[in-house]
């Protein structure tokens, strides 16, 4: 089973698993069905991994919210496929070096419970990052927001907030000891 990458950046494109298909952002039908004219008819019972983020033009990087995140645009484009949502939510930097900023970093996604999550647990492993899955695609609204965050924070004078952070900082899921 091949993973299809929309616009995940270079060090999750030289993974082995996965045919990247590069595309700016999952924001409306017109956009979706852009990048799926782009992959040609061979799609049905793929695994695709979205990891782009809808969002408003500079200086606001938004997320585009119409009730329906990019990734569950792509999901019900795709009914014969299995879509993740995953690497949206830190900079390029980090994606480029998992371990830039000295500790772990957890890698949220979301995504049907099946086959295809532990291919995206792996992958996401491989790069090397933690995976932490969140659930269902639903949860890729989420994941969005957190990106949307995480851009205002590291990316100034992008949004509305005076703090920022740096771009070398990471949201981390810690779960209590057992």
């Amino acid at each position: 089973m091949s993973l299809h990458a929309a616009w995940v950046w270079h060090t999750t494109l030289q993974h082995d698993h996965v045919e990247p298909a590069a595309f700016a952002g999952m924001r409306d039908a017109t956009a979706v069905q852009g990048f799926l004219d782009s992959l040609g008819s061979d799609i049905c019972g793929k695994i695709f991994v979205d990891a782009t983020n809808p969002l408003t033009a500079f200086p606001g990087l938004e997320v585009l919210w119409n009730g329906t995140s990019g990734g569950e645009l792509l999901h019900a484009a795709l009914p014969n496929s299995q879509v993740y949502k995953a690497f949206n939510t830190i900079g390029d930097n980090i994606l480029g070096q998992p371990d830039a900023i000295g500790t772990p970093i957890s890698m949220m996604f979301a995504g049907p419970d099946g086959s295809g999550k532990d291919a995206v647990s792996n992958l996401i492993a491989d790069v090397g990052f933690e995976p932490c899955y969140v659930g269902p695609i639903r949860y890729a609204r989420n994941l969005e927001a957190i990106a949307e965050l995480w851009i205002h924070l590291g990316v100034p004078p992008a949004g509305f907030t005076p703090v920022s952070m740096g771009r070398d900082f990471a949201f981390n899921v810690v779960k209590k000891a057992s």
